[in-house]
């Protein structure tokens, strides 16, 4: 997989018709930003994409739910219960 910087695509628009996939990254930072999925191939992924972003989401719900369920626990205990 090819990687691009930020400023090779700020500086030349046109790449990102050339790009089927890469990586997009932040050389002066040395940090990937995020891929990039030319749309050509969006109905291949999707279906990847969908459930990878409600797994992410289910897990974001369960961390809240058992913040909450000490919140509630913590709040028990300090009423004498």
């Amino acid at each position: 997989m090819l990687s691009y910087g930020i400023t090779d695509i700020q500086n030349r628009p046109s790449l990102m018709k050339e790009m089927m996939l890469g990586e997009i990254i932040d050389k002066r930072a040395h940090k990937s930003i995020g891929y990039f999925i030319s749309s050509k191939y969006k109905k291949y992924i999707i279906d990847a994409i969908e459930k990878i972003e409600r797994d992410e989401k289910l897990a974001k719900l369960k961390k809240i739910k058992n913040s909450t369920d000490w919140e509630f626990l913590e709040s028990g205990i300090d009423d004498g219960l």
